[in-house]
Formats: structure tokens, C-alpha cells, sequence
């Protein structure tokens, strides 16, 4: 069985990529991810290393799975805030 993170955290761990990585950075992830749907699951070990890091330097302290599980919908989330924030 695998942890279950509430719709309040996952919204507080979307906040805190939205303030700590650039928005340049995050609208990149997002027009990457627009144009290969496939792009984060790809990158599990690139920025998906570097996310899952920041959300425990945040204090999501998540187990592996759930973090292996949540970065990507997350970061996509983030992603998907600022670019309509941008725009």
C-alpha cells in the first residue's frame, strides 16, 4: 500500500515549485511536456531527481513511491499555473 497525500498538500507542494524553481525553468517543463506527453516520465531521473529533492527540502516528506508517483502531475500542475498566470 502506498501513502496517500491529500488534496491540501498537493496543492502546497504546487505552490512551492511555483516559488522555487524559475518561471522560465517551469514554463520550458510545461512546452516541453505540451509537445511529448511522454517528456517528464522521460526525464524521471534528470528533473525528476531535482524536484523530488526540492519537495523534501520543503518538507514533503513523502516516501519514495509517493514521490516517484506525485512529482510528475505536480510539476505539471506548477508548470501549467504559471503559464496561464504568464499569459
Amino acid at each position: 500500500m502506498y501513502l496517500s497525500i491529500s488534496d491540501e498538500e498537493r496543492e502546497k507542494a504546487t505552490q512551492h515549485i511555483v516559488e522555487n524553481i524559475s518561471q522560465e525553468t517551469v514554463l520550458q517543463m510545461y512546452e516541453e511536456a505540451s509537445r511529448d506527453p511522454e517528456w517528464l516520465i522521460l526525464h524521471h531521473f534528470f528533473i525528476g531527481i531535482d524536484i523530488r529533492n526540492l519537495l523534501r527540502a520543503g518538507g514533503f516528506a513523502w516516501d519514495d513511491i509517493t514521490l516517484d508517483r506525485e512529482w510528475g502531475p505536480i510539476t505539471l500542475e506548477a508548470a501549467r499555473r504559471v503559464c496561464e498566470k504568464v499569459r
